[in-house]
């Protein structure tokens, strides 16, 4: 079972120090433990939806009320080296944790 210090520990807010967008992993620098880094820590990601554009009677793509066209893509949220996120720790004392989001 996990001691009172481990379960104070299970949220934290850090920066972010690096990023690797290939393993969807960063490592976080906890300023409020001493300024120690994580081990990687895995980035949570959300799911995607990507919505069809609305066409007219002839097929071809409608103009937004602004009266252009958009492209766009959808792409997984990485943060950023500098970013301050919140991130959850896993109270096994290995300091596994995961990246829940950026903190605005």
């Amino acid at each position: 079972m996990a001691d009172l210090n481990e379960v104070k520990n299970i949220i934290r807010k850090g920066t972010v120090q690096s990023v690797n967008a290939g393993t969807m992993k960063a490592r976080v620098k906890f300023g409020d433990k001493g300024g120690i880094v994580s081990g990687e820590l895995h980035i949570l990601t959300r799911h995607r939806a990507v919505v069809p554009a609305e066409k007219d009677k002839e097929g071809n793509k409608t103009k937004t009320e602004a009266g252009h066209f958009h492209e766009a893509y959808i792409t997984e949220w990485v943060p950023q080296t500098g970013d301050l996120v919140l991130c959850l720790m896993i109270p096994d004392g290995d300091g596994e944790g995961y990246i829940v989001g950026k903190v605005m």
